[in-house]
């Protein structure tokens, strides 16, 4: 068996233990809002124009709010996901005594590492959004039906729109690997805090964090660790969104509506471009250099356990 295929398994692994969990994620933002378009009677805000009830919009723009809805409610279900489930899987193979047998297997130790972060943090979280992206446009399906009736789908302009839905779910995929990779010094550090010191790292992480933003920056020539989180957090969530759709020349509003979406897919590129250049940076490397060392702190975890 060579390492590839022990890496596969290790990653199926992930996919038979954690399955049913991430396949209701996958679908609960999409039944969630298809809930919500059939009682449609609320006003939305887009931007700075009041809306008033989402039927009376354009259909391209109703289209639009519910994929990006839809989207957007995903996201925060991965998230909040993520932050209740990592901890715990850092110290997983500890705590049901399976890392006896996965240590009797011929897999490295940073391979069993590197399935569950790559699994966790990257695969499992891209298939949900891309499941929140096809699931939304069933919800738009169905309202657009609902309340136009069928001809009114099938005249959305769909030229425009398919070429839009696919660039943007390659700028998920790439807006979420490099969010991950920014946000990845604090995830995989709070994972080896939890390895090493189990139930005392959330605390100890927080504090730390605490002490450097109000203690240390305090007495430094030059503020770091303040600076430092919200830098990261700033470029993290711009990989994940983008927010130049929304508030910018390119947002999409209900005053020039046709150019907007006739140029969704070049302005998709040009954000793609900005997030790809935000990340040639000094500070994208020493992210990643703190990603790095929380990553091998797991791995000296692992190897250590008995």
């Amino acid at each position: 068996m060579d390492r590839f295929t022990r890496f596969r398994t290790l990653l199926l692994r992930e996919w038979m233990q954690h399955r049913t969990g991430w396949l209701v994620l996958m679908a609960l933002p999409s039944l969630v809002m298809l809930g919500l378009g059939l009682l449609d009677r609320e006003a939305v805000q887009i931007g700075s124009v009041d809306a008033g009830e989402l039927q009376t919009l354009p259909l391209v723009l109703q289209a639009l709010v519910w994929t990006v809805a839809t989207l957007a409610l995903a996201g925060l279900l991965v998230a909040l996901t993520l932050l209740a489930q990592l901890p715990g899987l850092a110290r997983r193979d500890q705590q049901d005594r399976s890392i006896e047998f996965w240590r009797s297997l011929p897999v490295s130790h940073v391979q069993g590492v590197g399935a569950t972060v790559l699994m966790h943090l990257l695969l499992l979280p891209a298939a949900a959004l891309l499941a929140g992206l096809v699931g939304a446009q069933l919800v738009v399906l169905v309202t657009v039906v609902l309340h136009h009736g069928p001809l009114a789908w099938l005249q959305l302009p769909w030229g425009l729109l398919l070429p839009s839905y696919g660039l943007g779910a390659l700028r998920l995929v790439l807006g979420l690997l490099l969010g991950v990779l920014w946000l990845s010094p604090l995830l995989l550090l709070t994972m080896a805090a939890s390895a090493w010191l189990k139930r005392w790292a959330v605390p100890v992480v927080s504090a730390a964090s605490l002490l450097g933003v109000y203690w240390l920056d305090a007495r430094l020539p030059v503020p770091l660790v303040g600076p430092a989180f919200r830098r990261i957090g700033t470029e993290a969530l711009y990989a994940l969104v983008a927010p130049d759709l929304f508030d910018g020349p390119n947002r999409l509003a209900q005053s020039g509506l046709a150019d907007a979406v006739a140029g969704l897919p070049m302005a998709l590129l040009q954000d793609t471009g900005r997030v790809l250049a935000g990340a040639a940076t000094p500070a994208f490397g020493l992210a990643l250099a703190g990603g790095v060392l929380g990553f091998a702190l797991l791995v000296l975890r692992r190897q250590r356990a008995v």
